[in-house]
């Protein structure tokens, strides 16, 4: 008797021990390289590439100043903000309608619609640089606002629409049928019924979209100028032909990471709840 009690408990203590030592590992892979980059924006350019690293220093904030003290990355900041933005309201205001459509409505080649949009969103978004490319250059409105705000669009529009026709398949079609019969008509009962109820879903899906916007750097960096450059791009101007500007360059790799951080930070509770109602039917 004493053995099989003993068993069990010897049993879960294993698995506990091992269950932290796995969340320990997995913490220590994904927070070592923002810590490090933090870590090394605090440091002078001797203890930067001391060897071995040295860990106890004096930590200076000289390497802010030169970044914040730089009036274009301040202007890539601006341009960051402004696409992550409208971008992400422009997929949700065009997406939503289109993913009640898909998720609620009845009509001919709706399939093989659903089908397109799950297909424009597995295929690889690198297909999509050369055409766009060619098209703003074209209508001249290459390495400007407005073509990454487009880009962007395209990128995110599939994911948005797919991701909220699975909130809108949630919603019992009888709540949408009562609004119909009380008379509000089929964008009625969309805006007044439906959105409301997807609130959660319609919040995780433009938080997910203005990180992408935020965080994107390849499309930025081959349609965008000096003009339209966002922060990812921003951040490569201290990587000159004289040579890496370490300093500068971690600290301006901080400023980036930080605000998008501090917003996950914020708006977890409804990311979490948004992604847990859609993923639950």
């Amino acid at each position: 008797m004493q053995m099989s009690v003993r068993q069990p408990a010897y049993a879960r203590a294993v698995r506990r021990v091992l269950f932290w030592l796995a969340v320990i590992v997995v913490l220590v892979f994904f927070l070592f390289p923002p810590v490090w980059l933090l870590l090394t924006s605090l440091k002078n350019y001797k203890d930067a590439f001391a060897m071995p690293p040295v860990l106890i220093f004096k930590p200076i904030l000289d390497n802010y100043v030169q970044v914040l003290g730089n009036a274009d990355f301040l202007g890539y900041a601006w341009h960051s903000v402004v696409v992550a933005i409208v971008s992400s309201g422009l997929s949700l205001l065009i997406g939503a309608p289109a993913a009640y459509a898909l998720a609620k409505m009845r009509f001919k080649g709706r399939d093989d619609l659903a089908l397109f949009v799950l297909g424009s969103r597995i295929a690889p978004p690198l297909m999509l640089l050369f055409p766009l490319y060619l098209i703003f250059f074209h209508i001249h409105v290459l390495n400007s606002l407005p073509a990454l705000i487009v880009t962007y669009i395209t990128m995110e529009l599939p994911f948005t629409v797919w991701i909220l026709s699975t909130f809108f398949e949630d919603v019992p079609d009888e709540i949408r049928e009562a609004a119909l019969v009380d008379g509000e008509g089929e964008f009625g009962a969309f805006l007044h019924v439906m959105l409301p109820l997807i609130r959660s879903g319609l919040a995780a899906t433009a938080i997910l979209c203005i990180i992408q916007s935020w965080n994107e750097f390849l499309f930025a960096l081959i349609l965008s100028g000096n003009h339209s450059s966002t922060l990812p791009v921003g951040i490569t101007s201290f990587m000159t032909f004289q040579g890496t500007q370490w300093g500068p360059l971690t600290a301006a790799g901080t400023l980036v990471m930080i605000p998008i951080l501090i917003f996950c930070l914020l708006v977890q509770k409804p990311l979490v709840r948004g992604m847990t109602l859609g993923a639950v039917k």
